[in-house]
């Protein structure tokens, strides 16, 4: 017969195991071990039909396969994992338990001089929460310390230890393990150690061990390390002359690593980036994590190029309740060139010389970005914005780009920053922008140094709104003639806009009449102005429109269909502005930040046909448009949209930028079309006909599908632009189509690439494939890639020699990190909808 006894203060440090029979947390399922103890039999006692099923040997580490779990259950499974590591002790509290009473059974027990206690046979013990099981146990009660023997298995909330032997203290509340193996079912890291030493404050330290967050039966990497120790109240791990192995082929070898378990963020050595390209050769970055604090960390990233040499990137990031801030830096230290054979081969036959092909060797290459976002938690008040960021040069993003941080290859970067405060009627702002061309041959654009803003907002009696702008602005520049030989002009401008409104909005449409005054002045600096020429040229005018529509509904048996048809009118009156035009010697006229707005259906309804303030448009038109949209019954967004509009001009356009007559001629015909595939998805199209010369002026037609779970995207955009200005006077047609895609091959493996061909050009401007392989314990991205180098593409004729091409890769070990951001950032900047996917899939 088995015998027992209790014991109030008995092994208070002991730590537990699975007893004979447990249930899965939350799970209604009941498991308990075979007859030969070798596997558990899970069944589920509510399906009464069902028979019991008996899971392999790996249920020892409580992995449940996903067969088992509840539906829940399963939509906690992350990509790739099989099953979840459930611990039948997840509610269990260790608060309190030494007052608990400790309960010991055995087959055999005895007691030796009143001290020592042998207890024998299927030993179990339990104390609160914890449990211990064995073949044998002795107690030396003087010394209040331990042994167990055979099939050794101790158990604690979060994390399971087994064993060949163990001892243990509960003086000192510690025990130790030879031959161990261990499961912390949270954080889904297991591990094994010659010996396991089990210290107070929920440590574990491993001799000779290692450790994965691969599944039972799957070691595909682990970590081992001659002192490796797993520190569960700071979630953090650390190991001492520790070697990366993955398929079991040492990778890295690191004299001390540390790393998280879990989610949470850890200092610690991250996974390497590694890529390859014609231009810079094998790219390795060994990027080093460090969480200073909660709300503040640093990840340094030494890297090397081997065409081009050393460098060093970090990124900085701190954030609190009123703000957020990020400091990037990179440098680059007398870049080698790059090793382009492209190059190397035009060099030697003598089609371009070293400084063309090679511009920055020799060069110290750079780049610094910062942004802050002040006043976070508030409508009114003091805020502030931040967004600056400058590189050494123009060709940095396509030379050198960067492996620890996502920023894309823009045409121009921008160096802005802002302060503002807001009231109840107010809202002044000042700011300070300038931005860095990242193309050849284009002029610099103005500094903004500073812009004054001041807009107010008041609701008077009788639903009347008041708005009210003020911009003072100072344009400076950096040279004095552009690249053309023409002359720069500097000062400063006011712009002021008051308006009143009214609007009446029913459910059969609206009624929105407006009047205003705007005035515009300038004070020139007299460097290049003209002879005889006013330093301070002004204009001003009143203007008034009218904006009405109409909405008709038809209810069919599952849709609802609306007629929208609308009109605006809008009235400015000419203001002469001929103060602005030939104001240099050479004929330039004032114009800091202007341009032609591109006639799209979107601006059917707009009051002005330019961005920016250096002209007062005159205006005299009526617009008529007319809108459809099908709504579902279950639906509050239209699954069919589609409008048309057109503007009609009453009297000449006399404002422009150049000063001429624009004529009366009425608008292209401008159309919007979208149809819903579905919630995440959608087809199209978009155009202006030119009715005066009966043809299409500009169309653009595209498909965006994403599946209900994201996992399948696909993209396809053409676009077709008649005489589009490219660079200042250059133009040219725009005749492109761009595709790319997301597709699962099946559970594990997915399919990435995109295809971007210019048809004018008859050239492709980017193409990749690549491949995802996402395991439950990490996960590889391969991009092998061909693009474009704009570098050379203007110096040659030679189509093959236009382009560079390179392999990524992207390597995730989870539960330690990923290998940089440079893969991803391809992604999301040529894939829509893929950053959007990636969170959703991986939150």
């Amino acid at each position: 017969m088995p015998t027992g006894f209790r014991h109030a203060s008995f092994v208070t440090a002991l730590i537990l195991i699975a007893c004979h029979q447990f249930a899965l947390a939350d799970s209604g399922i009941i498991c308990e071990p075979s007859a030969d103890s070798d596997y558990w039999i899970c069944s589920n006692p509510a399906d009464t039909e069902a028979d019991p099923k008996i899971q392999s040997p790996l249920n020892a580490y409580d992995f449940i396969p996903a067969e088992f779990l509840t539906n829940e259950q399963r939509k906690t499974l992350k990509p790739g994992c099989t099953g979840l590591y459930l611990d039948p002790l997840a509610d269990a509290s260790l608060s309190n338990y030494q007052a608990s009473e400790l309960f010991v059974e055995s087959d055999h027990s005895s007691m030796h001089d009143g001290e020592r206690f042998l207890i024998e046979g299927n030993v179990q013990v339990k104390h609160g929460p914890r449990s211990i099981s064995a073949d044998s146990m002795t107690y030396q009660r003087e010394d209040e310390e331990g042994k167990l023997e055979g099939n050794v298995i101790i158990r604690n909330p979060g994390i399971l230890i087994r064993g060949d032997k163990a001892a243990f203290s509960t003086k000192s509340e510690k025990a130790s393990f030879e031959g161990a193996e261990f499961i912390m079912h949270e954080q889904h890291l297991r591990g094994s150690a010659e010996s396991i030493r089990q210290d107070a404050g929920q440590k574990i330290v491993l001799n000779e061990g290692s450790v994965t967050t691969c599944e039972p039966g799957n070691n595909i990497w682990r970590i081992e390390g001659e002192k490796i120790t797993l520190d569960q109240a700071n979630n953090r791990g650390t190991a001492r002359n520790v070697s990366l192995r993955v398929a079991d082929v040492p990778i890295i070898y690191l004299p001390w690593f540390s790393f998280p378990l879990g989610d949470e963020r850890q200092t610690g050595m991250l996974i390497p980036a590694i890529s390859s390209s014609e231009d810079g050769g094998l790219d390795i970055a060994l990027p080093w994590y460090w969480n200073l604090a909660p709300n503040y960390d640093m990840t340094i990233t030494p890297r090397l190029i081997s065409g081009r040499g050393g460098m060093l990137e970090t990124e900085n990031r701190y954030m609190n309740s009123s703000f957020t801030s990020s400091l990037n830096l990179a440098y680059l230290a007398s870049d080698d060139g790059g090793q382009d054979p492209d190059v190397d081969f035009l060099i030697e036959n003598g089609d371009i010389d070293e400084t063309q092909g090679r511009p920055h060797k020799g060069n110290n290459r750079w780049l610094i970005e910062a942004h802050q976002t002040g006043g976070l938690n508030s409508t009114t008040g003091w805020y502030s914005d931040v967004n600056f960021s400058k590189v050494s040069d123009i060709d940095y993003f396509r030379d050198v780009g960067n492996t620890s941080f996502a920023q894309s290859n823009e045409t121009f970067i921008n160096q802005l920053v802002k302060l503002g405060y807001i009231s109840d009627h107010w809202h002044l702002q000042t700011l300070a922008q300038n931005r860095q061309i990242l193309l050849r041959d284009i002029n610099k654009p103005y500094h903004i140094l500073p812009q004054i803003n001041a807009m107010g907002s008041y609701r008077l009696g009788g639903g009347l709104q008041l708005g009210m702008q003020h911009e003072l602005t100072r344009f400076s520049h950096d040279d004095q003639i552009r690249l053309n030989g023409s002359n720069i002009l500097t000062g400063d401008r006011l712009y002021m806009d008051y308006r009143m409104k009214r609007a009446w909005r029913k459910s059969w449409g609206f009624i929105k009449p407006e009047v205003g005054y705007k005035y515009l002045g300038y004070e020139l600096d007299n460097t290049n102005l003209g002879s005889g020429v006013s330093s301070s040229p002004s204009a001003a005018a009143g203007q008034a429109s009218l904006d009405m529509g109409l909405a008709f509904e038809r209810k069919g048996r599952n849709f609802l269909q609306t007629i929208e048809p609308r009109i605006f009118h809008f009235y400015r009156e000419f203001s002469d502005q001929s103060g602005f035009y030939n104001v240099t010697d050479d004929g330039q006229n004032i114009n800091f930040d202007t341009s032609l707005r591109t006639f799209t259906y979107g601006q059917l309804y707009r009051d002005t046909r330019f961005s920016g303030h250096d002209r007062l448009d005159d205006a005299n038109r009526t617009t008529l448009g007319l809108s459809t949209r099908w709504y579902t019954d279950s639906n509050s967004l239209p699954f069919f949209d589609a409008s048309l509009g057109k503007v009609f001009h009453h009297a000449d356009k006399r404002v422009s930028l150049l000063g001429d007559n624009q004529g009366r001629q009425s608008s292209e015909l401008a159309g919007d079309l979208n149809i819903a595939l579905g919630p995440l998805s959608r087809f199209y199209a978009m155009g202006n006909y030119d009715t005066a010369n009966d043809e299409m002026s500009r169309a653009s037609v595209g498909v965006r599908y994403a599946s209900k779970d994201q996992k399948l995207l696909f993209n396809v955009a053409w676009s077709w632009v008649r005489d589009f200005q490219q660079v200042e006077t250059i133009s040219r047609n725009i005749d492109q189509i761009d595709t790319s895609l997301v597709v699962p091959l099946n559970d594990q493996w997915e399919l990435m690439s995109r295809f971007n061909y210019d048809f004018d050009a008859k050239q492709d401007l980017e193409t990749f494939v690549g491949l995802e392989y996402n395991d439950c314990c990490y996960l590889i991205r391969v991009l092998a890639r061909r693009w474009l180098d704009s570098n050379i593409a203007t110096l040659v004729d030679d189509e093959d020699l236009r382009y560079d091409q390179g392999i990524f890769l992207e390597f995730h070990l989870k539960g330690l990190g990923g290998s940089g951001a440079r893969v991803n950032a391809i992604l999301n900047d040529s894939i829509p909808g893929y950053e959007i996917r990636e969170r959703t899939l991986n939150k």
